[in-house]
């Protein structure tokens, strides 16, 4: 599963990072999994010769002429996140990789009041169930309310995709399978195969991709590969200690995609922690969903993108009949092209056609329902108006810049999120150099 994006331009960029608002005596490891043998998570305690690291490195040296005598070695770190923490990762990355392990998702992405509200009240808004048709999935058990964040969770195991190259097949699927016996609960990842549960293979359309694989008993013998099958169709994608991974959040890899999602992902600074925010409200019984791809992407090509994971997506939208399906992808199409060409009418000093082009956007975003790419076309129209000397103007659409992005977690939380004034997203918005540089300055216009 690829990183989530709902903004593109600069001006977002610029913008998307989490808060570290205390939580005072929450603590993640008991929220997540309170049923965990509470011996488990007391290594702290007990004296570690390999501290951090609750367990010697175990290492593999590639023997491929590019990388020849590199390291990678299993780092495994039991007393991070409810699951523990694995990594397979070169020595010196995970010697930056140290810094991460205290990571809490509360820090990131609730104030003290929304966790409690979270984890104290009648416990989390949603369960993991069998899905018809997709294996597991995740149900809501209440209403969630649009842009609550109602899920959050830690990596058990990160993996720098550089090793996959720089070892063989049956190296990775060794450490791999270290990586897995060494956390607090391997089960828990084991049991996302449908191969270790004694099922057969998902036909196409089932989550967590095991359609198409070859249906052998001699490769569910093979040692590490149900953890190799296990990483490659429910990891995301992410950066961890400046490193290229797979990162598998065993919570949150449970939720199935759809094209037109009623939620979607957030990353901690330190990419081991992962939250779910919601884009809309989503009723009692209804099964949540996230996007493996960007949102705004026609039919053809999001069929193909999904293809990766080895299911037909049949989601409500890409099941609209042909007609409709069309009207969808051509205004998606014209939604991808808007940007550039208003671009084009700003730099000819067409102010007036740059900002009707982008007020035609935002109504086609509205009637898409991809409501998180307004942040871009708010943003756009903030700088035309502040061109065409409009500041009324300029500064309604920075305010729906900040809202939006604030209500999607991008601001950060609690007093960070405060911090972000109108006057300090306007000077983010001028300041900019993803859109307002690249046309030419003339003269306001009144």
């Amino acid at each position: 599963m690829p990183f989530l994006s709902v903004c593109a331009t600069a001006i977002c960029l610029l913008t998307l990072h989490h808060a570290h608002a205390s939580v005072g005596v929450l603590d993640i490891n008991n929220l997540l999994e309170p049923n965990l043998d509470s011996k488990l998570l007391t290594h702290h305690e007990e004296q570690r010769p390999y501290a951090p690291w609750s367990h010697k490195p175990h290492c593999t040296t590639s023997t491929r002429l590019p990388t020849l005598g590199q390291k990678y070695c299993v780092y495994t770190s039991n007393t991070t996140g409810p699951h523990g923490l694995s990594l397979i990762f070169p020595p010196s990355s995970a010697h930056l990789a140290t810094e991460y392990l205290d990571d809490n998702p509360l820090d990131s992405f609730l104030t003290q009041a929304e966790a409690e509200n979270l984890f104290l009240g009648d416990g989390p808004p949603w369960t993991i169930v069998d899905i018809p048709g997709k294996d597991k999935g995740v149900v809501a058990t209440r209403k969630i309310k649009q842009y609550e964040t109602f899920m959050v969770d830690q990596a058990a195991v990160v993996v720098d995709m550089e090793a996959e190259k720089a070892l063989s097949q049956k190296e990775n699927q060794n450490l791999l399978k270290v990586a897995v016996d060494r956390l607090l609960v391997p089960e828990m990842i084991r049991d996302m195969s449908g191969k270790h549960e004694g099922h057969k293979h998902k036909t196409a359309g089932e989550k967590e991709g095991f359609a198409g694989a070859d249906d052998r008993e001699e490769e569910d013998e093979e040692e590490g590969k149900l953890e190799e099958d296990v990483m490659k169709t429910n990891a995301f994608g992410g950066t961890v200690a400046e490193v290229n991974s797979r990162v598998l959040y065993p919570l949150i890899s449970r939720i199935n995609h759809a094209c037109a999602p009623n939620s979607f992902v957030l990353f901690s600074r330190a990419g081991v922690s992962m939250a779910i925010k919601a884009y809309r409200d989503i009723a009692p019984g209804e099964e949540i969903t996230i996007s493996y791809l960007l949102l705004g992407i026609p039919f053809a090509k999001r069929q193909h993108l999904i293809h990766r994971w080895g299911f037909t997506c049949t989601c409500d939208l890409c099941s609209l009949p042909e007609r409709q399906r069309e009207a969808s992808d051509l205004r998606r199409t014209m939604i991808a092209q808007a940007e550039e060409k208003m671009i084009e009418l700003a730099e000819a000093g067409e102010f007036d056609d740059a900002v009707a082009l982008a007020e035609e956007a935002v109504e086609m975003i509205r009637e898409e329902g991809i409501y998180p790419t307004l942040t871009d076309s708010y943003a756009m129209l903030a700088m035309l108006y502040r061109e065409k000397g409009d500041r009324a103007k300029s500064e309604e659409y920075g305010r729906k810049t900040q809202q939006l992005l604030g209500d999607l977690g991008f601001l950060g939380v609690g007093e960070e999120r405060q911090a972000w004034s109108l006057e300090k997203m306007m000077g983010n918005i001028e300041e900019s150099g993803g859109i307002g540089s690249k046309w030419t300055k003339g003269p306001a216009k009144a």
